[in-house]
């Protein structure tokens, strides 16, 4: 690594990586072969969108201890081998990775804002995220009389 990108790297703030390029594990087994390789790295933090004040700091092998509940709850809900609710920065030298809940991941598709992760694991110190408010993801299916929605209740 040429010194400009390591010193690129260092003074990226912890909001501008979590808004930049990351890689979906579409396998839960390569979620699972993650959550092994997060072990080798020291010093990450837990950081849960919904209550930023409660970040978590914990070494690797906690880590991957938690991540390895994070995706049995995924499997609870998602039952199979293909997931796309992991997501991580740089595969070979993980430094954020988020996850999210499949029960909690569909309000950005319906212009609703996006989605926030379930929790963010990450090897740089988190900051508060100002746009991580919890968006409700309610759907309104208007009165008797055919509502705002009439397109959904076509479908039913």
């Amino acid at each position: 690594m040429s010194s400009l990108s390591a010193v690129a790297e260092v003074s990226t703030s912890f909001s501008q990586r979590l808004s930049g390029r990351y890689s979906g594990l579409v396998r839960m087994a390569d979620a699972w072969r993650l959550a092994t390789t997060v072990v080798e790295y020291d010093d990450w933090y837990i950081v849960d969108p919904a209550n930023q004040d409660s970040v978590r700091s914990v070494n690797g092998s906690d880590l991957g201890c938690y991540l390895e509940e994070l995706l049995e709850e995924i499997l609870r809900e998602e039952k199979g081998v293909w997931s796309t609710l992991v997501y991580v920065q740089e595969l070979n030298n993980p430094q954020i990775i988020k996850v999210f809940h499949p029960r909690r991941a569909g309000c950005g598709c319906g212009g609703q804002g996006g989605i926030v992760p379930w929790r963010v694991l990450s090897r740089i110190k988190p900051e508060p995220v100002s746009h991580w408010q919890q968006e409700s993801c309610a759907v309104d299916v208007g009165d008797s009389a055919g509502g705002s929605l009439k397109w959904l209740k076509k479908l039913f």
